[in-house]
């Protein structure tokens, strides 16, 4: 059963209840005031007919039977069988009645026992208002004056009301049925578009989010809802990137591990095949000895990469002079002039020197391949605050806006076949976004096609090894 369903079930009883519960006791108050009005009428008449019955005694001069007799004669003559009455001598006994059949002898003679007490009788056939009075008479006995009065006004508008009520009420159950139904369809529409949200999402759609505002109970369902898909689609993206790139990375790998290993089994080919001649067999060596050489270095690179990863780094103050005393002795002496702007004022930065050397070295490089119009690898170090920012550009060859994001994956190249030539692994930047981070710091990247390239990364700036803050001077 739909949730529409079981609130429509649960609204519609309780409606139904107020609303007969709120009916029935509207029409019972209103038939208990008529009940009462028609006693009060009941009773006013019956002073008037034991005001006439006094007079008629008064003058009555063959007996009180007889009299009786003949005053019960003469009002049925002038007023008919409108009048139900029963005339009692003080013995309880009956002079003379006009009661209807369904007022038994026995109701009345009840009454005797206690005058002045109305009494409200009812059987099948109609409801009685009995009243019952003593009227003295002139020989100084007492007769009883009972009278009986109709109710069935009362009882009849009752179930009149009682009827329409019903229709009325069955028509307004009816349109407050359908208000409701409205009013909790629209109230459980967002529900209905988490529904469908969640089955998009669970065929795939991870994209899907269901735009509900407001701020009651679902509105906030709904905020984390969105979240979480939010959430589970930026996961599940981290996972296919994560995926994607460990596929790249094998891919790579086992491409950079096939180049020199093809090579080299050519290579040893040809020293078993050459027989005496002496310059092909020391060619093949040297091959084979450079395609090792490139092996053993791209070893060493994916064996720092995960050093740096995986174990934890000491971080020490480094004096950046020091640092770039280690750089120049690292850079090889062929490689590009390295022009450097150095801090204005002599400074440390917390950081492992050989790690940082391996960063610049690697940043350095890459510049290098760059191929700068100028000729020149610039590294300018500056201060920002209490951090020292290191960065090292070129006027080379630029990166496309597209492949900044992915520079830093293990052997992503933008040229793969200048990259070879060059023999970049595509290892370095990977091992420089590496050490950055244990650093606690990362790769920025700026480039312009054609114009050149710029990255660089900041570190927290330390006082120099065995010097202290200076202090001002205590006076007395």
């Amino acid at each position: 059963m739909k949730l529409s369903q079981k609130l429509l079930l649960a609204v519609l009883p309780v409606l139904g209840l107020v609303l007969s519960l709120g009916g029935w006791l509207l029409i019972r108050q209103n038939f208990y005031r008529t009940l009462s009005d028609l006693q009060y009428q009941a009773e006013t008449g019956q002073q008037r007919e034991l005001y006439a019955l006094q007079l008629d005694l008064r003058a009555a001069a063959d007996g009180i039977t007889n009299a009786l007799m003949e005053y019960g004669a003469s009002v049925s003559r002038y007023v008919g069988e409108e009048k139900q009455f029963a005339l009692f001598t003080g013995d309880g006994v009956l002079a003379y009645s006009s009661m209807p059949e369904d007022v038994p002898l026995a109701w009345q003679q009840e009454l005797l026992a206690d005058p002045s007490r109305g009494v409200l009788r009812s059987r099948q056939d109609g409801h009685w208002y009995l009243i019952a009075d003593q009227v003295p008479a002139a020989d100084g006995s007492t007769v009883f004056y009972v009278g009986a009065y109709s109710m069935d006004a009362a009882y009849q508008t009752q179930q009149s009301l009682l009827t329409s009520y019903f229709w009325i009420e069955l028509l307004a159950f009816a349109a407050a049925g359908g208000a409701v139904w409205w009013m909790i369809s629209r109230l459980i529409r967002p529900l209905h578009t988490l529904e469908q949200a969640g089955r998009e999402i669970a065929a795939g759609a991870y994209d899907r989010r269901t735009g509900i505002r407001g701020s009651d109970e679902i509105a906030a369902l709904s905020r984390s809802f969105d979240d979480m898909t939010a959430a589970l689609e930026e996961e599940l993206g981290r996972r296919a990137l994560a995926v994607r790139q460990r596929e790249d990375f094998i891919s790579a790998l086992t491409h950079e591990l096939k180049t020199p290993m093809t090579s080299i089994l050519g290579y040893a080919q040809m020293m078993r095949t050459a027989g005496d001649d002496l310059e092909v067999r020391e060619k093949s060596a040297a091959y084979i000895a450079h395609e090792a050489r490139r092996i053993e270095a791209l070893s060493r690179k994916l064996l720092r990469l995960m050093e740096v990863e995986q174990e934890g780094i000491t971080l020490t103050a480094v004096p950046v002079e020091e640092l770039l005393a280690a750089l120049r002795r690292a850079c090889p002496r062929d490689g590009l002039p390295l022009e450097v702007t150095p801090l204005k004022t002599p400074a440390a930065v917390r950081g492992d020197a050989d790690l940082l050397c391996a960063l610049l070295r690697n940043l350095i490089s890459n510049a290098e391949r760059a191929e700068p119009k100028d000729g020149v690898v610039h590294l300018d170090i500056a201060a920002e605050g209490e951090k020292v920012r290191f960065t090292v550009w070129d006027t080379g060859r630029g990166i496309p806006a597209e492949e900044l994001p992915r520079l830093t994956e293990p052997f992503y190249m933008v040229d793969k076949s200048r990259s070879r030539a060059q023999n970049s692994s595509g290892i370095g930047l990977a091992l420089c976004r590496a050490i950055a981070e244990a650093h606690g710091t990362r790769l920025e990247f700026a480039s312009t096609v054609g114009e050149g390239t710029r990255v660089s990364f900041c570190l927290p700036a330390l006082p120099l090894p065995g010097k202290e803050e200076p202090h001002e001077k205590e006076t007395d």
